[in-house]
């Protein structure tokens, strides 16, 4: 009933019957636990009606609240939400790739613990986006190139530990997926693409509405596709180095892959043709998930796409020639934001069970269920 009341904050009893399938008796129960723990409020409806006006039962968004971090590298991201995901206060922080998995936790925590005294909140859950392959299941990180120290360690429950509320973890992408589904560019669809197109690269999948882990939590590793690594050719590391090779330069740290996109615009040959490449490999990267998934929608997420708005144009065109019925593509409505969102709406499952009285069993909860 909680989770029907995230979706409608203002409901009749008769409503949160019809769509939960629960017994008018139970929905009654329900009521006045949540009323009793301040959860939601219950009136009668003003109105011309005849006989004994309906009660209404209007979830209590401020009651509690929850946080969402994205933890995809040496930057933190963290959004503080209430219960139906309205962002109250964010904040950013560093942490060091080569940080031990204790320290990572306490830095997470402090940053956390500064976003919601501030803002005044009562935290109850927690949704955490790491870079890598994460069995979001045991809440393990099985692999993260960009945070090797987290390899093999269970950081769902450190950072439980560190934060002292219930903590869930999941592959970023994926929850930048669940992110847009939830409040942004996808919002409202079932079937979704998330591509991250930045310093790395990524994909996010939601297939029926829930999210696509694969048998070893590595759905999404668009990274490895061939012909030669994705990665190796359209990724914001990758463009800058391919660019210097082709001068036969030397490695130059302040080059980024903007600068590349406006050397080419300027008629820069070698630049032209480090871009040109990356746009091919990128549109076969849209054709191959469009005809393998037939998602209503793909979502271009990432650095390398945000300022450049002719690379979605001509991704888009290239749907239209190869497709008979090509998804929409669009770019990221949240941006940076994203992953901390999808984090967030994580962390409302968890939620909505711990303020239910159910146990919080993090692995048989999948990110989408707040959407």
């Amino acid at each position: 009933m909680l989770e029907a009341l995230c979706r409608s904050p203002q409901s009749s009893r008769a409503e949160l019957s019809d769509v939960t399938g629960l017994s008018p008796a139970t929905i009654s129960r329900a009521v006045a636990h949540l009323r009793r723990d301040g959860i939601v409020s219950e009136q009668e409806e003003a109105g011309g009606v005849v006989g004994r006006p309906p009660r209404v039962v209007r979830l209590r968004p401020d009651a509690a609240h929850v946080v969402g971090i994205d933890a995809g590298g040496s930057r933190v991201r963290v959004v503080l939400t209430d219960l139906e995901g309205r962002v109250l206060s964010r904040a950013t922080g560093t942490i060091g790739s080569g940080r031990r998995i204790d320290s990572f936790a306490r830095a997470i925590g402090k940053l956390v613990g500064d976003v919601s005294s501030r803002a005044g909140a009562h935290l109850v859950a927690g949704g955490a986006g790491i870079s890598g392959i994460v069995d979001a299941a045991s809440g393990k990180v099985l692999l993260s190139p960009d945070l090797p120290s987290l390899d093999g360690k269970e950081v769902a429950a450190r950072l439980t530990d560190a934060l002292g509320i219930p903590v869930s973890i999941d592959n970023d992408d994926l929850l930048a997926a669940a992110g847009e589904a939830s409040f942004g560019a996808a919002r409202g669809c079932t079937e979704v693409a998330y591509l991250s197109l930045g310093h790395g690269v990524g994909a996010g999948l939601v297939v029926g509405g829930r999210p696509v882990h694969g048998a070893r939590s590595s759905a999404g590793a668009i990274a490895y596709l061939a012909p030669e690594r994705l990665e190796d050719r359209a990724s914001g590391r990758a463009l800058p180095r391919r660019y210097l090779e082709r001068r036969d330069a030397g490695h130059v740290t302040t080059l980024h892959a903007e600068r590349i996109f406006e050397l080419a615009a300027t008629g820069d040959p070698d630049a032209r043709a480090v871009v040109e490449d990356a746009v091919l490999a990128l549109g076969d990267l849209v054709v191959n998930v469009a005809a393998m998934l037939d998602p209503e929608v793909i979502v271009l997420g990432g650095g390398v796409v945000r300022g450049q708005p002719e690379l979605r144009d001509r991704l888009q065109d290239r749907l239209v020639d190869a497709l008979p019925f090509p998804p929409r593509l669009v770019v990221s409505e949240l941006g940076e934001d994203a992953v901390a969102r999808g984090a967030a709406s994580l962390a409302l499952t968890l939620a909505q069970r711990r303020l239910s009285g159910a146990p919080a069993e993090r692995g048989r909860f999948g990110v989408l269920e707040f959407v």
